[in-house]
């Protein structure tokens, strides 16, 4: 099985620094140690049921500092990476060690001067339970900060430390002892093995130094003496690669040393137990390679139960490498021997690190063009010695071809990610940056667009350059790691971390190099012999096509393919291209090995049949399979963000590897046809498909419709796992699995590659499963989706209505109401027959009839366009809807409910109108009916209003419009004005009357302003023209109620105040209003208006009071005129109002002429004539009539002030209202004497003129002009004139 290799995106955000401070001098200057690197991986990292699930940590060292990262799959970790600095003290290979106890994770530091120890909280302690839930974690360095690394009992320098630079140790190893001790082995460069104990952290103690070396006496004393001293070039003991295993109660320490020996110490006992010389095990040219010191040999352990200890040994020979693999066997007496298990030989050059496994070697090498190379081999089964490849994922193109027509500022997220700048920041700062270095070096201030474009393309380029060297320093590897509980392999590099991923088969094929498919027994698609062969010729015609294609070729292929033109004619005109520049004659050795293959059909529809992920993987989950803890465990899961990506860069590089692979194949094919053999035509097809795959899989998210989400995707794939398709994969592996009983059950390779298979049949557009278009339509990444579903429509014959559906979602976001609305038509037809659409219209498969289901979808639709804002589309939608309705009634209701509401919102007063009565459903219609009411008089459209026929619905209308009058404001709205035109216009002038007058009765008793009163005035008015409209014999109406109705609008007509129910009504008299008692509220109204307005103040008083108190009102205001309208209306006396304006003199009279505005206001209130002409000239005439010789007195009045005009005004109005009994003449005169008021003379004489006349009047009227001969009539008349006459 061949492994691909990834890079981790994740790179330390905001690492903390920390700096160990010590009395160290500086550091030997002419010693240097390569950079290094080391991973841990905790014990329950297997375990799904664990904190410490997928779980590592990795370390990189460089000079005097050393970076910590923990990572995991499951959880983002926060705080996850430090920094330590420990100034002139530089990391010593194999100078760090992690380990862990039951409270702690320990960390052991050895540098050339000192041995520091960190002590740590285990995960286990931070989170109490094993159940976690939380999408982020705080890592174990949190609170690192807070330690003192400078303390005693946590660090140590080495008594070495001031001596010479060749006094400093080449290697080290380090481990925590049973009893809690660290220890600290350091190779001595005088050979042996130097061992610093520090006491368990918890435990007071002093520090131990232990020397092991196999040596005289005096060498012991010689101790760190340097060898240019000693006179040695070499010490054969010198350690060059320890190693540490615990086995029971001992502590074994392995070396291998210089001269090719390996050595084992017993640390309990501080002997030498076992040496091996390495030699002994090459089979050539021993002699030679024992003559120079080894430098470069590299020592691994492992350990199993099954297996016991084993080694691996490399031994760097030039051109003659290899590994030997040795196990450890224990006899009687603490002897030991190494078994010889296996010796693997390897080409490659420069070994960085490798690996030793229960099984294989894991190797990470350099090449000739410091390139990585990663290989692994089985050091028990490999009969050939072959390692087996890893595929790196493909470096950067070293130049991007940039097109005529594009932008040379091509933006392109890498697999890096940094948190210090947000994506849009970076590009804005690059952009700045190039753009500013372009317009430096501009000496021209003038030059043709074509010419600046060069330069542009010119100075990217350079940019681009820059990056590609940025990433190859950071790509250089340090170490492999290999998790031992998940089997997780992972490479160290400088920069980040990369993680091996399990190849497909049909990948594997593709990708190996001949050398590798020797054999049809590793083709693993076919059980067949023959077939096993036909499809390896297969594979490599396919790569020797790929070899041959040039690269302009293959981008023009692949952009026609995106611009959907057709694969079988771009594969035609690409091999065309092929035949013409065959200078070497690739396409004839082609054909030749097609010749070997026997049935090309057959191999060709196998290759295709893996790489076709069609498959029904809508199974759920059933939740009640595994218990809640494992659930939440299970929603964890590789859940993290550098899991996700991770995932999606593999899931990416699958789909292009198989791109590529069916470009070729369909030249192949075209290659086929063009010799006239007949071979399967539908590659294009699968090609097609691929294409979309590798396509989206690139595609970036835009930082404007990213959602906000703490795992911060980049591609729309990543999206798709963290939202949806993780909890689906998840669920699907692990529904028959014994989560609780399995304790391996997180292996690495097994578990990603269904996750890889499992993501990928999601992704695949021909399966049933819509959940990736949905996840993008949810999260409205419509740009990426449209351009998607552009990819996919052509071809794909699977959930066809879904995509034209979600393909209107995407319109609507960009603006394209109509195309969207006919993408949602042409999805209707498919609505009964996906699995989506179904879903989204929330219907039942079986009980729903297609029509009912497309009702519901397009109940759906409209309820989207609602939302959306787009109401002429909901009007279309819903007219085509109805169609569907013919014969369901309360869905067409519905639909043409909409059709109104959005016609009434646009201002299609008529289409509303006619949509309301077409509307079967007569409540609908009648709720519409209101809303069309009311919103009409909101927008003062009240002649549409009007005009409307209402035919079967006016009595309706009347209806809502009388109880909004009767239930709204009366100043804020004028439903009854509007009641008033609508009868008007219907030419029904007595319902017209009858809304008037009780809109002025309720104005009346509810708004008692100046402005209330006006209107009530008009209303009244209003009233009496429409009775007057009305023949006489049908000129009344009928009172309004003046219940509790008008008194407290909204009051619930079943109960009363107080909630309870109400008693029956009893039964009202109903009152007839005629013409007359129209014209007597008027006048009463009229007098209320004009009290009011000379008074404002009495607007209130006046709205409510009577006739006979109007009057009173008025006579105190000074509106006598319009008190003497009102009684005489009403029949009421007119002795207040004379006596109230007598009043009025008197206090004239006897106030004076000062401050008399007031009194000039009300006098000019009532009209006063001219010249008054008095009844003493008429009684004078009579008088002369009857030759009486009788001299009266004349009244003269001269008008210069109010006091005057008062009285005047009172003259005038006792001759303007006389009365035959001169009743108002006594009253006046009564009042006046009553206040001590001397009587006019004026009053005096008009006063007896008057009773002069009415006695002449009553003389004429009780008799003839005969009776008056009568003498004795004659003088009882004369005596009571004398009588009267000389009595005043």
């Amino acid at each position: 099985m061949l492994i691909r290799h990834l890079a981790d995106p994740e790179h330390p955000k905001h690492a903390q620094w920390v700096t160990c401070l010590g009395s160290v001098g500086l550091h030997f200057g002419g010693v240097k140690y390569a950079d290094s690197a080391g991973g841990f991986s905790y014990e329950d990292s297997g375990k799904l049921l664990s904190v410490t699930s997928n779980r590592f940590i990795h370390w990189s060292t460089s000079g005097d500092t050393v970076q910590f990262v923990e990572q995991s799959l499951d959880t983002n970790l926060l705080n996850n990476a430090v920094r330590l600095h420990i100034p002139n003290c530089l990391l010593l290979p194999g100078g760090v060690c992690i380990q862990e106890t039951l409270n702690n994770v320990i960390i052991l530091i050895v540098t050339s001067q000192s041995v520091h120890r960190l002590v740590l909280p285990h995960p286990t302690r931070m989170y109490r339970s094993d159940l976690v839930t939380e999408l982020q974690m705080q890592s174990i360095f949190t609170d690192i900060g807070k330690l003192n690394l400078n303390e005693p009992a946590h660090s140590y320098v080495l008594p070495f430390a001031q001596a010479a630079p060749a006094s400093a140790p080449s290697t080290s190893a380090a481990w925590i002892s049973h009893q809690g001790e660290a220890v600290f082995a350091l190779a001595s460069p005088s050979g042996g093995i130097t061992a610093v104990t520090l006491p368990a952290h918890d435990q007071d103690g002093a520090v131990s130094i232990q020397e092991l070396k196999q040596s005289s006496m005096m060498q012991r004393l010689a101790g760190w003496m340097p060898t240019a001293i000693r006179g040695d070039q070499s010490i054969p003991d010198l350690a060059i690669s320890l190693a540490v295993h615990q086995l029971e109660d001992d502590t074994f320490i392995f070396a291998l040393c210089q001269d090719h020996k390996l050595r084992m110490w017993s640390f309990k006992h501080q002997m030498c137990l076992l040496v091996t010389d390495m030699l002994e095990y090459m089979p050539a040219g021993r002699g030679e390679v024992k003559a120079s010191p080894a430098l470069a040999h590299k020592l691994r352990l492992f350990f199993s139960s099954s297996t016991g200890l084993c080694l691996a040994i490399y031994l760097a020979v030039p051109k003659r490498s290899q590994f030997c693999v040795l196990q450890l066997v224990a006899s009687e007496n603490n002897r030991y021997s190494l078994d010889h298990i296996s010796t693997l030989f390897t080409t490659q050059e420069t070994l960085v690190d490798f690996v030793l496994t229960a099984s294989d070697i894991w190797a990470v090498w350099l090449d000739n063009d410091d390139q990585t190379v990663v290989k692994y081999i089985s050091f028990e089964h490999s009969t050939t010695g072959m390692w087996n490849q890893v595929f790196v994922q493909p470096s950067p193109e070293e130049e991007v071809h940039v097109g005529e027509d594009q932008d040379p500022r091509i933006y392109k997220r890498g697999t890096e990610r940094y948190s210090d700048l947000s994506w849009e920041e970076l590009k804005k700062e690059v952009t700045v940056t190039v753009e500013n270095e372009l317009q430096g070096s501009v000496t021209e201030y003038e030059f043709c667009q074509e010419d600046y474009r060069l330069l542009q393309v010119e100075f990217w380029s350079k940019f681009y350059a820059c990056c590609l060297q940025y990433q190859d320093v950071l790509s250089t590897p340090l170490a492999l790691h290999i998790s031992p509980a998940t089997a997780m392999v992972c490479v160290l590099k400088k920069g980040f971390v990369s993680f091996l991923f399990p190849c497909f088969a049909v990948d594997h094929l593709y990708l190996s190099s001949d050398e590798y498919l020797f054999s049809e027994e590793e083709t693993l698609i076919a059980e067949d012999s023959n077939l096993s062969r036909d499809v390896l010729q297969l594979v490599q015609c396919l790569r020797m096509v790929s070899e041959s294609l040039p690269e302009d070729m293959a981008y023009e292929m692949d952009k026609a393919l995106e611009d959907l033109l057709s694969p079988e004619k771009v594969s035609e005109k690409v091999l065309e291209g092929l035949l013409a520049s065959d200078n070497g004659n690739v396409i004839q050795d082609i054909l030749n090995k097609l010749q070997d293959i026997s049935n090309p059909t057959v191999a060709i529809n196998t290759l295709l049949r893996e790489l076709d992920l069609e498959t029904d993987n809508r199974k759920g989950y059933c939740p009640n399979c595994q218990s809640l803890r494992v659930r939440i465990s299970l929603s964890q899961l590789y859940g993290s963000s550098v899991a996700a990506s991770l995932i999606c860069q593999a899931v990416c590089q699958t789909a292009m590897t198989r791109t590529l692979l069916c470009r070729d194949l369909l030249i192949l094919q075209q290659l086929y046809l063009r010799n006239g053999d007949n071979v399967s035509r539908h590659t294009h097809i699968y090609l097609a498909r691929v294409s979309v795959r590798a396509h989206l899989s690139v595609l970036e998210l835009s930082d404007s419709s990213t959602p906000t989400s703490m795992l911060n995707p980049q591609t729309v794939v990543e999206l798709f796992y963290q939202n949806v398709a993780r909890k689906a994969i998840m669920s699907q592996i692990l529904s028959q699995q014994d989560v609780e009983g399995s304790q391996a059950m997180l292996h690495w390779p097994q578990m990603i590659s269904s996750v890889l298979t499992l993501l990928c049949q999601f992704l695949w557009p021909s399966n049933p499963s819509f959940l990736f278009p949905e996840c993008l339509m949810v999260n409205c990444q419509y740009a990426q989706l449209q351009e998607y579903v552009r990819l996919v429509g052509p071809w794909c014959q699977v959930n066809v209505g879904s995509y034209r559906f979600v393909l209107g979602h995407c319109y609507l976001a960009s603006g394209e109401g109509q195309k969207a609305l006919q993408c949602f038509q042409e999805a209707a037809a498919e609505v009964d027959k996906e699995e989506f659409l179904m879903k989204l219209t929330g219907s039942d498969e079986e009980a729903a009839t297609a029509t009912a289901q497309r009702l519901l979808y397009y109940n759906k639709v409209l309820r989207l366009l609602e939302d959306i804002g787009l109401p002429e589309l909901v009007i279309n939608l819903a007219t085509l809807a109805i169609s569907e309705a013919a014969n369901d009634e309360r869905s067409q209701a519905a639909l043409w409910t909409r059709i109104f509401k959005h016609h009434l919102d646009l201002g299609h007063n008529s289409q509303a109108y006619e949509a309301l009565t077409q509307n079967p459903d007569s409540s609908r219609q009648l709720d519409c009916l209101r809303q069309l009411v009311v919103v009409l008089c909101e927008r003062a459209q009240l002649r549409d209003l009007v005009q409307f026929s209402f035919v079967n619905l006016h009595d309706e209308v009347v209806s809502i419009i009388e109880s909004r009058a009767r239930a709204v404001d009366l100043m804020t709205h004028n439903y009854y004005e509007l009641l008033y035109a609508f009868h008007i216009n219907r030419h029904n002038y007595r319902k017209a009357g009858t809304v008037m007058f009780e809109y002025g009765m309720r104005l009346g008793r509810e708004v008692r302003t100046l402005r209330g009163l006006q209107k009530q005035v008009n209303c009244y008015l209003a009233a009496l023209n429409c009775l007057r409209l009305v023949h006489p014999d049908y000129a009344w109406i009928v009172q309004p109620s003046s219940g509790a109705a008008y008194e407290r609008p909204g009051t619930s007509p079943k109960r009363n105040y107080d909630g309870e129910f109400a008693a029956n009504p009893v039964s009202q008299r109903i009152d007839i209003l005629e013409l007359k008692d129209l014209e007597k509220e008027y006048a009463l109204a009229r007098s209320r208006l004009t009290l009011a307005q000379q008074d404002p103040s009495s607007a209130a008083i006046a709205g409510g009071a009577s006739s006979q108190e109007m009057v009173t009102l008025l006579v105190q205001t000074g509106l006598f005129d319009t008190a003497l309208t009102l009684c005489q209306t009403f029949n009421l006396s007119l002795t207040p109002v004379f006596e109230g304006l007598t009043f009025k003199c008197i206090k004239l009279q006897y106030k004076g002429d000062q401050d008399q505005t007031e009194v000039w206001n009300w006098l000019a209130a009532n009209q006063l004539p001219t010249v008054i002409t008095t009844k003493e000239s008429r009684s004078v005439k009579i008088l002369l009539t009857m030759n009486s010789s009788l001299s009266l007195p004349k009244l003269n009045f001269s008008p210069h002030s109010a006091t005057d005009e008062a009285w005047r005004l009172l003259a005038h109005y006792l001759e303007k209202y006389p009365l035959q009994n001169a009743q108002y003449h006594r009253g006046v005169i009564n009042k006046l004497l009553s206040h001590g008021v001397p009587v006019p003379d004026w009053l005096l004489s008009s006063y007896k003129v008057d009773v002069i006349f009415f006695l002449f009047s009553a003389l004429h009227l009780i008799g003839c002009s005969h009776e008056l001969k009568n003498y004795v009539f004659l003088k009882t008349f004369i005596l009571l004139f004398i009588k009267v006459f000389f009595f005043f």
